[in-house]
């Protein structure tokens, strides 16, 4: 069993979307961010959908935490 705020917890939520990522028949690949042991920001690889080498899940991701927190935060 996970406990909500292990590495475990946030492993499986990435692994989650690294499932999402084999379903559309992309590199499966998922990420999350953590801040203050909460997830703000998740994504999986969409380089074959969108058709850019740049939209792996890492850049998703932090692209999401830029849109969240303003420019300035990154």
């Amino acid at each position: 069993m996970f406990s909500v705020f292990s590495h475990e917890y946030y492993m499986k939520a990435a692994l989650a979307e690294a499932q999402q990522a084999a379903a559309i028949d992309e590199i499966p690949v998922g990420a999350v961010v953590v801040c203050q042991q909460q997830i703000i920001a998740r994504a999986h690889n969409q380089t074959e959908r969108l058709k850019d080498v740049i939209d792996q899940c890492e850049q998703l991701a932090l692209t999401a935490v830029r849109n969240h927190f303003g420019s300035l935060f990154l």
